[in-house]
């Protein structure tokens, strides 16, 4: 009895192990299925800590349904299915807009009477959020609950579908947040929203996109002068080499340009790449993973995806040129600092749970701790939420009667203390 329980086992196992690896790492020969028994424990380990994860969220799957396809069906709250980049129709994004008294909404074209319109007093910031998923899976519509939490608060939300992997690599993923920013900035007054107050918002590999979307955008607009007069000051970091000789002519085009975002929320967030495929690796999972596939799988892509080693390389590159000129290296460092604040957020909040099995916490501390390296620490704050997990910064905010979510309103005071304090 005891060995034919034993051979059932060690075939499920193995046959979830090898469906994994058929499906999501693309294995399609024998000798590139595991057969190691510690992996494919890992991977069965991986598997079903998710069903058990989602299983739990069978309420708020029934509270998204309703709220989706039910209560706001036909309405003025949810504008659905808005196109915003050109060049990939496919993507569309969705408008939560708060409900004011004061807001005359138009219930054809669904957006604010002009009277309303040119009052700025009546505007609300604007938060434009990136869901996660592994850069591989995701849509708009399963962080329909967010949005309503977020418009709830007060704020005008847009959440766009991007191009997640296979049909997009990372360059592709990071246009497409690049547009939904753009889109937001140029549309948002017709719902009420403020184009001064543009937050950004992003959890797991979605925070990173934010990161990664912002910064290269801010160090691309930086004058190659203010890194040292020799041509060779660049060309010194691979990843600063990318930056520039990449897209120039989106960068000359001021069309093309970000606005100045007020602030960036990134939660629970991968800013080092390398890093997260070791901790992948110790999980047995790098290989159903797309994290290396959309970042080009090298050590070098790694490192030009990744925000953590972008904000070393510009450490690096602007305090080292000119060294036989210490005093003229020094005003221009001060003055690259003073540029690059310019262009980034104005402030920026990471937040990330202590219990992060997914993402560890460490990636958001050494990413803010570069932050503070290159003296943009006052407009950056750091916050470690005891007990919370990685997928809590999302499910927390999700309205579901059936359950009273720990970290919401923890959550929620991070979010508003953010946005309205620096308004107050």
């Amino acid at each position: 009895m005891l060995p034919a329980v034993l051979l059932v086992a060690v075939t499920f196992t193995y046959s979830i192990a090898w469906v994994l690896y058929w499906n999501m790492a693309g294995a399609r020969t024998f000798s590139a299925l595991p057969l190691n028994p510690r992996r494919v424990w890992k991977v069965n380990k991986v598997f079903f800590s998710v069903v058990l994860s989602n299983l739990t969220l069978i309420p708020i799957g029934l509270s998204l349904l309703k709220y989706r396809y039910w209560t706001v069906r036909g309405s003025t709250q949810v504008v659905m299915n808005v196109h915003y980049n050109p060049e990939r129709p496919h993507n569309t994004l969705d408008v939560y807009v708060p409900q004011d008294p004061a807001q005359v909404m138009d219930s054809k074209s669904y957006r604010l009477s002009e009277k309303t319109r040119n009052d700025a007093k009546t505007l609300r910031p604007v938060i434009v959020f990136i869901y996660g998923g592994a850069w591989s899976s995701g849509s708009k519509w399963m962080y329909t609950l967010v949005g309503a939490r977020l418009r709830s608060m007060g704020y005008v939300v847009v959440v766009p579908d991007y191009s997640i992997f296979p049909q997009g690599q990372i360059f592709d993923m990071e246009q497409d947040v690049r547009r939904a920013i753009q889109w937001a900035y140029r549309n948002c007054m017709t719902f009420g929203g403020d184009p001064q107050r543009i937050y950004i918002k992003g959890h797991s590999a979605g925070a990173h996109l934010c990161a990664l979307t912002i910064l290269n955008d801010s160090i691309q607009r930086i004058p190659p002068s203010l890194f040292g007069s020799s041509p060779t000051a660049i060309s010194t970091s691979p990843i600063l080499s990318t930056l520039f000789s990449r897209n120039l002519q989106s960068k000359n085009d001021s069309d093309d340009a970000l606005p100045r975002i007020r602030g960036m929320i990134l939660c629970s967030g991968v800013y080092e790449i390398g890093e997260h495929f070791k901790h992948e690796t110790m999980r047995g999972v790098e290989e159903i993973s797309a994290m290396a596939r959309v970042m080009g799988n090298s050590e070098s892509s790694f490192r030009t995806y990744s925000p953590t080693c972008i904000l070393q390389e510009l450490l690096q590159v602007s305090t080292r040129v000119d060294r036989n000129y210490p005093t003229e290296s020094q005003t221009r460092h001060r003055n690259m600092l003073r540029h690059l604040k310019s262009l980034l957020p104005a402030e920026t909040l990471v937040v990330h749970g202590d219990l992060d099995q997914t993402v560890p916490m460490r990636s958001s501390s050494e990413f803010y701790m570069e932050l503070k390296t290159l003296q943009l620490g006052p407009s950056a704050k750091f916050r470690i939420i005891q007990g919370m997990g990685h997928e809590e910064p999302v499910v927390a905010l999700m309205p579901c009667s059936a359950r009273d979510a720990p970290f919401r309103q923890a959550l929620m005071d991070e979010i508003s203390q953010f946005i309205d304090a620096r308004r107050a």
